[in-house]
C-alpha cells in the first residue's frame, strides 16, 4: 500500500458510519445506499472477466492463465454460488433478498436493473433510477474506471471488495433486529467479505500483482486508482452517515466532513 492508500484504508476501517447504524431504521438506510457498492463490485468483476476470457487461447502465458483461473473462481463465488437449499444465486440477489427482509426500499435498484435489461446502458439507467445524489455520484466515480487498463480495474476490484469493513460491525448487525430479518444480510457479508478475507491469500490482490508485473508505472497507476476509489468511498460513507437519523443520535457533521482537500 502507498501512504495514502493505507491512510484511507484506516479511515474506512474506523469510520463513524458503523456506529451510526444503531437500529433497524438506520440499517435500512445503510443497505439502501450500500447496494450500489454491491453492484459496482459485481459489474467491475464481470467487466474484467469478460475481457480476460475473450483472449483465451492455448498459448496464453502462465500469468494470463493464472489471471483467467483467478477471475473465474471469483465469478463462480460471486455470481453463481450454491445456496443452502441447492439453488444458485448471485451475491447481488442475496443482498436484495436481505433488503426485502428488512423492509428497505428496492424501487431504485430494481428500476436500475430493469432498464439495463431493456437495453439501456448503466449510465442512463443510473440517471433514471432516482437514486440519491450521493449514490449517483459514487457510482459515476467507480464507473469512470470501467474502461481503464486491467491493472487499475483490478486494484479497484480489490478495495471494492470492502476488506476494510470491521468484524465488529458485522457482529453488530445481528443485534439490530430479529434473527429472521437480518440473517440474509449476515449471510451476504459472510459469503462476500469474509470470503475475501481468507488468511494468507487474496485472489483480487494477486490479480493486481499479475497485471502490474515489474512495471513501476503500472504499480503507481494501480495505487492512484485505488486511492481514488477509497477516497470516493470515504466521501460516500460520510454522506450515508448524514442520511441516518436515529432516535438517540444526531449526525456529527464535524466528524463526517468531506475530505475533498485530503489529496
Amino acid at each position: 500500500m502507498s501512504f495514502m492508500t493505507e491512510r484511507y484504508f484506516q479511515m474506512l476501517e474506523t469510520h463513524k458510519l458503523y456506529e451510526r447504524v444503531s437500529d433497524e431504521n438506520a440499517l435500512r438506510t445503510f443497505v439502501e445506499h450500500h447496494v450500489i457498492c454491491v453492484w459496482s463490485y459485481s459489474f467491475l468483476l464481470r467487466n474484467i472477466y469478460q475481457e480476460l476470457v475473450s483472449v483465451i487461447h492455448p498459448l496464453n502465458s502462465q500469468g494470463q492463465k493464472e489471471a483467467i483461473r483467478l477471475i473465474s473462481e471469483i465469478i463462480l463465488d460471486e455470481e453463481v454460488e450454491e445456496q443452502h437449499d441447492g439453488s444458485l444465486m448471485s451475491h447481488m440477489e442475496v443482498y436484495m433478498e436481505a433488503m426485502q427482509d428488512l423492509g428497505a426500499d428496492l424501487g431504485p435498484i430494481v428500476t436500475f436493473f430493469d432498464m439495463q435489461d431493456a437495453g439501456a446502458d448503466w449510465q442512463d439507467a443510473l440517471e433514471a433510477a432516482e437514486f440519491s445524489p450521493a449514490i449517483t455520484e459514487y457510482a459515476r466515480c467507480i464507473g469512470s474506471f470501467f474502461k481503464r487498463p486491467l491493472h487499475e480495474r483490478a486494484a479497484i476490484l480489490f478495495y471494492e471488495g470492502e476488506p476494510y469493513i470491521p468484524d465488529q460491525f458485522l457482529s453488530k448487525l445481528g443485534l439490530l433486529s430479529s434473527k429472521h430479518r437480518t440473517h440474509r444480510l449476515l449471510d451476504y457479508f459472510e459469503r462476500h467479505i469474509e470470503g475475501l478475507k481468507r488468511p494468507g491469500f487474496s485472489a483480487a490482490g494477486r490479480l493486481v500483482e499479475i497485471f502490474c508485473g515489474d512495471s513501476d508505472a503500472f504499480n503507481e497507476a494501480a495505487e492512484k486508482a485505488a486511492e481514488c476509489a477509497m477516497k470516493a468511498r470515504i466521501e460516500f460513507w460520510n454522506q450515508v452517515g448524514l442520511e441516518i437519523k436515529t432516535p438517540d443520535q444526531t449526525p456529527d457533521r464535524k466528524g463526517l466532513r468531506l475530505i475533498t482537500n485530503a489529496v
